[in-house]
């Protein structure tokens, strides 16, 4: 599943914020009512004694008192002999009506009562009976404050709530993918590089926008990491082409000695002979021209047996040769396409452009393995002397009697004083603080050896171009 980080992600904040909102709910669902009922009774207590501070005590002014406190109190004031004061109900203003109303409940009227909250035939209220005292008379007070309807409201209030936290879930959820989304898609596509890494194919690089974060770091180490590779596995083939080279010689070599400390032991046998017998007769006779043709016999032979000497140091230690590959008929600019295809998230990733210039359909005999170290070769000596944010231009061209490959890097120019020594072994041109063995444009030299072609450089206006002429090879044995 493609989205699996991000789904687990969303669903992770998605049901942390579920779990506070479940453990929340009661607790909010508890404390609403009792909070508001506490409420309640402090405001009923607070009017109260505010009415009682209303001067001159009595039904005008209390009258007025209510109706600028906007309250919707049902307040009732009567004296000892339930005779009204000031009443909020309609009905109310009856001796009659209080007496049945309060007869029975005299005795809840004090001072120093506190508001208590209870619910009457479906009616929850809060309610205060006090009394007051002013100028030696009693008054009652009576003070109800209904919560039939604020109940309704809660109801609506909790439904409107609910459908809020479900949005506020459905609207988080989309945030959070839509801001996760970015990173996870970076992740994937970081995973797919390093997948093709471990299965050998160095063509790809994170192509994706590096951000300055821990996304962006992980994306230039891994395409850093397949640089490094890529640049570890050019050294080593050509190591390995070079140990190769050694083995067939050191075989070859061995050979040789064998054949040559028999040949040396049958050929130095004769005029050592030779040279003993004349030696003898000079000791022996007594004649000085004899002895002089004696001389010039045995320094004949000497100089006979130096001279095969030479030859076998000669022999012994020329240059070893490359050997031949398989020759076969291929379509060049299909491999050098392919090829550049191979090493373009290499150059990519080394802030450089790939330009080509390939002709198209050319074909020659000629041997594969040699068309790849030359390309390789020449491709990482380019990438290794290039300045930064500029074009590598790999050409293809047909030639009278060849077919040219070149490599062309923009940077400095190759000194003359070092036309010949970048071509022999060990020998770099690469800008400090860049590994190269220097074993490449020598191992390109040895094979426009053996393939008796021309290969060489030279400075362009902006840069080097390295190039290598691909001559027929079908005639050649292999």
């Amino acid at each position: 599943m493609k989205n699996k980080l991000t789904i687990k992600l969303i669903f992770t904040i998605v049901a942390t914020v579920t779990l506070l909102i479940g453990v929340m709910t009661p607790i909010y669902f508890y404390l609403q009512p009792t909070m508001y009922i506490e409420q309640e009774k402090r405001n009923v207590a607070a009017f109260s004694e505010e009415l009682k501070e209303v001067d001159p005590f009595d039904k005008e002014t209390i009258s007025q008192f209510v109706s600028d406190s906007k309250e919707s109190y049902r307040i009732y004031i009567f004296d000892s002999e339930f005779e009204p004061l000031y009443t909020s109900y309609q009905f109310g203003d009856n001796k009659k009506f209080l007496t049945q109303l309060f007869s029975k409940k005299m005795d809840s009227f004090s001072e120093n009562s506190e508001p208590y909250y209870t619910e009457v035939d479906n009616d929850p209220s809060v309610r205060l009976s006090t009394c007051y005292n002013i100028n030696g008379k009693t008054y009652y007070i009576y003070i109800k404050d209904s919560h039939s309807g604020v109940n309704m409201v809660f109801d609506f209030s909790n439904r409107i709530l609910a459908c809020v936290v479900i949005g506020y879930i459905i609207i988080c959820s989309i945030v959070l993918f839509l801001a996760i989304s970015p990173t996870t898609k970076a992740v994937r596509k970081i995973t797919e590089v390093a997948m093709n890494i471990s299965e050998n194919n160095l063509s790809v690089r994170y192509q994706g926008k590096i951000h300055k974060n821990e996304i962006g770091d992980l994306a230039l180490s891994v395409n850093k990491m397949a640089d490094t590779i890529q640049e570890n596995i050019n050294n080593l083939e050509n190591y390995n082409f070079v140990l190769k080279e050694d083995n067939r010689y050191m075989l070859e070599y061995e050979q040789s000695r064998r054949m040559l400390l028999r040949n040396i032991t049958h050929d130095l046998k004769t005029p050592l002979t030779v040279i003993s017998s004349q030696v003898e007769m000079i000791t022996t006779c007594q004649q000085q021209e004899k002895k002089d043709y004696y001389y010039q016999s045995a320094m004949e032979e000497i100089n006979k047996m130096s001279k095969m000497i030479s030859e076998v140091l000669q022999m012994t230690v020329g240059e070893r040769n490359i050997i031949s590959k398989k020759v076969q008929k291929l379509d060049i600019s299909a491999l050098v396409t392919q090829l550049c295809d191979n090493h373009y998230a290499y150059i990519k990733s080394n802030k450089l452009e790939l330009k080509r210039d390939i002709d198209k359909n050319l074909q020659l005999d000629t041997i594969k393995e040699y068309i790849e170290f030359v390309f390789r070769n020449y491709l990482s000596n380019a990438v290794q002397n290039a300045d930064k944010n500029t074009v590598i231009t790999v050409s293809l061209k047909k030639r009278l009697d060849c077919i040219r490959l070149a490599v062309e890097n923009c940077g400095q120019n190759i000194p003359h004083e070092l036309k010949d020594k970048i071509w022999t072994e060990t020998f770099t041109t690469s800008p400090e603080g860049k590994e190269n063995t220097g074993l490449g444009l020598y191992i390109v030299k040895e094979i426009s050896f053996k393939e008796n072609t021309r290969c060489g450089f030279e400075n362009t206006e902006n840069g080097v171009r390295f190039w290598f002429d691909f001559i027929d090879c079908s005639n050649k044995s292999e």
